[in-house]
């Protein structure tokens, strides 16, 4: 969206364990993130949420320095859901800010109900990366050792990621490589058991912004899979930017959303992601070419409709 929208995104991770430790994370980085605004000065500050405090670091930066300065809650779908929802003094910051995004229709009709202010509610989907016809590097093959085709399921072990039916999909399809990303350590507190993986599936962990990317670039297949219905999955869009062969899960928002290139299946059925993998790869030009354009599709639609809504609102 940085690259869309022109803005510069800076990151300031929470690397903190226990809730004590995590609260002192919290404050320092409150007080790291009005220090930079202070410093760059931003007439528009964009705040990615969860993670309240860093809409309270921009509230104060508003008000201690730059008191015209618009704010823009850009909120994931965590948002809308305890324990985020329920943050203190969450949806009291919320109704502070200039505009507040959801990525999604469902989600909008969630914030609707929860009482959000929603004459500053708007929908802005999430926006295809633009990438340039890069051709692999080889990061990804120098970090995992399997034989192709891969499936790649960029993931992280999250509660709604329906990591045993991937398991047992691999399980129905021994020629393919499935390829589940993230941190393996996440899985036990998530209710996944990996103790019996199947010989051709790889966990190479938590990777790199350059392998990652590398190793879309690799996939025979991106494979976005949720239980969850309302959520919109941003490896989706990861893989019409990267150009690569789709397969999802058949919700209602994801049907809607990239039905017009990806194979649709059944989150729980391990045969249809197993199918699913196989119809992807047997047509792996048509269904690049279909990636291809609905990305185009999309971030014209973005650009010309969603984000020019915003930027109304914005007075921009």
């Amino acid at each position: 969206m940085a690259q869309a929208a022109g803005f510069e995104c800076v990151f300031l991770p929470i690397q903190a364990k226990g809730k004590l430790s995590k609260a002192f994370g919290y404050l320092r980085t409150l007080v790291q993130t009005v220090g930079v605004l202070k410093r760059q000065r931003p007439p528009v500050v964009w705040v990615q949420l969860p993670q309240v405090p860093a809409l309270w670091a921009a509230l104060l930066y508003r008000a201690l320095y730059c008191p015209a300065a618009k704010i823009v809650a850009d909120c994931h779908n965590a948002q809308l859901r305890a324990p985020w929802c329920r943050f203190p003094l969450a949806l009291s910051s919320l109704r502070r800010a200039d505009v507040i995004l959801v990525h999604n229709e469902a989600m909008f009709e969630q914030a609707k109900a929860i009482g959000w202010p929603m004459n500053k509610v708007h929908v802005l989907e999430d926006v295809p990366p633009v990438l340039s016809d890069v051709k692999p590097t080889g990061l990804a093959r120098s970090q995992i050792d399997a034989p192709k085709p891969w499936v790649v399921f960029p993931g992280s072990f999250a509660a709604d990621e329906p990591i045993a039916e991937v398991m047992e999909a691999a399980r129905l399809a021994p020629d393919l490589t499935f390829i589940i990303t993230g941190r393996p350590e996440r899985a036990a507190r998530n209710g996944h058991d990996l103790s019996q993986l199947p010989p051709n599936m790889r966990l190479p962990g938590f990777l790199s912004i350059d392998i990652f990317d590398d190793l879309l670039r690799e996939a025979d297949v991106v494979l976005g899979l949720t239980r969850e219905e309302g959520i919109q999955l941003s490896v989706c869009n990861e893989a019409l930017g990267f150009r690569r062969p789709l397969v999802t899960s058949d919700t209602a928002i994801l049907r809607q959303l990239f039905s017009a290139a990806a194979v649709m299946v059944s989150t729980s059925d391990p045969r249809s992601i197993a199918d699913g993998c196989r119809e992807a790869i047997a047509d792996p030009l048509l269904r690049s070419e279909l990636s291809s354009k609905l990305a185009m599709a999309r971030l014209n639609s973005w650009t010309d409709e969603q984000f020019s809504s915003v930027n109304i609102a914005l007075g921009a």
